[in-house]
């Protein structure tokens, strides 16, 4: 993507709500696909981890104050093994340091089975209202190919628990994680997947690709001829199929990976696909906040990955940050249409003015104007601009197309 060397005048990132992402980066056994910064362990720190997430916190905050917290989410890892009291102890402290909103939607990822998801119900009573589950398939033959700690029971009796939990209102929404394209999972198989975990009324599903990514246990057994690599055919015939498999259950395409009921979208991620300000937490997280020096838009940082370098870094109050940037209005105009761009409702260019700046915004809508006469599947309508279902999975082309990064003609471009 292009560099940022714009020296325009431009609105700073808002400030006045805020989402916050805490990451817990153990697991009881890191599964072969993994790339997340985690590492297996079965007697995490975590009391030690809290008082230094506490002291991030504080580090981190000390010239950012937004009027509330719309959103928490507690990512890994398995923060499940965090336990209540830890949860509950963050929570406490990000409200001292701006309130909750009324509506905070407040996520807890977990993992199948008695030991990685703990007691689900102490984890709403100390605050969680949403819980995101990886299931990633629903037989025990392929969760053993994907290297999945669980087994498929395990994994109908956790769903059993949070559909519970829902109906009770102790939740008030939950996700499931199911990977597609993996060894052994053909279209039967996805159907399959999709009907067990359905059945649990969960509002709302993220359905991924399995990739292999460099340096991950799968990627060797690839590479060794030990396991076949994804089916990149088969995976984009199944992401087309997947809103007239879900739309039974009434869970429509929000994202191009994620499907919900009305009003069960994952507020906490809309922040990140929408441009948002997040507040970062933990080993390995990414955050994007408002910049105190008024330098650019907002200030880009990502954590180290190396659990005992960041412990060690924050014991001496001292921030444990592996790189910082100063994002400016090119740079974050790629970002915004990277994620916009896979979300249903598209993006706003007459609402992304005053932060990117009219030339930049102007371009893109004539770009735009061009690749839809000349029959690229884009819509739009005013200033709004979104892509069609049928160009979801080519979603990359289109995006060098909009920003005219590859150089290309409009015509050959919008090219089928």
């Amino acid at each position: 993507m292009s560099h940022d060397r714009t020296s325009v005048a431009l609105a700073p990132l808002a400030d006045d709500r805020a989402a916050v992402y805490v990451h817990f980066p153990w697991c009881l056994h890191r599964c072969a696909y993994c790339d997340f910064a985690t590492t297996a362990r079965h007697d995490p720190p975590g009391d030690a981890y809290r008082a230094l997430i506490l002291r991030e916190l504080a580090l981190r905050t000390t010239a950012w104050r937004p009027s509330e917290i719309g959103s928490v989410f507690f990512g890994g890892g398995t923060p499940s093994l965090w336990g209540p009291a830890n949860i509950a102890a963050v929570l406490n402290a990000l409200t001292a340091w701006s309130p909750l909103s009324h509506d905070c939607e407040i996520t807890l990822e977990a993992n199948p089975g008695a030991l990685e998801s703990g007691d689900l119900t102490s984890y709403t009573a100390a605050g969680i209202n949403r819980v995101s589950i990886g299931v990633q398939a629903a037989d025990d033959t392929r969760l053993r190919a994907l290297d999945r700690l669980h087994d498929a029971a395990a994994a109908r009796t956790t769903l059993r628990e949070i559909a519970a939990l829902l109906a009770s209102g102790a939740l008030h929404s939950a996700s499931a994680d199911l990977l597609f394209g993996a060894p052994g999972q053909g279209f039967p198989e996805l159907e399959h997947d999709l009907a067990e975990v359905m059945a649990y009324g969960l509002p709302h599903l993220s359905a991924y690709a399995l990739t292999v990514e460099d340096g991950t246990p799968l990627a060797k057994m690839v590479a060794r001829g030990l396991a076949p690599p994804p089916d990149d055919d088969l995976q984009s015939d199944m992401l087309e199929a997947l809103p007239a498999l879900l739309a039974p259950w009434g869970l429509d395409r929000y994202e191009v990976s994620n499907f919900a009921k009305p009003g069960h979208e994952s507020r906490h991620n809309l922040v990140y696909w929408r441009g948002g300000p997040y507040l970062a937490l933990g080993v390995g997280a990414h955050g994007f906040v408002p910049d105190s020096a008024g330098a650019g838009i907002g200030l880009r940082y990502d954590n180290v990955r190396s659990s005992a370098l960041w412990m060690a870094r924050l014991a001496d109050d001292v921030l444990a940050e592996a790189h910082r940037e100063t994002i400016g209005a090119a740079i974050h105009r790629d970002e915004l249409m990277l994620t916009g761009l896979r979300l249903r409702e598209g993006i706003d260019l007459a609402a992304w003015r005053p932060r990117l700046g009219a030339e930049i915004c102007d371009a893109l809508r004539v770009r735009a104007q061009l690749l839809c006469d000349a029959g690229a599947p884009l819509r739009l309508n005013g200033t709004r601009l979104s892509v069609t279902q049928a160009g979801t999975v080519q979603l990359d082309r289109w995006l060098l197309a909009l920003l005219d990064d590859a150089g290309s003609t409009v015509s050959e471009a919008a090219r089928p």
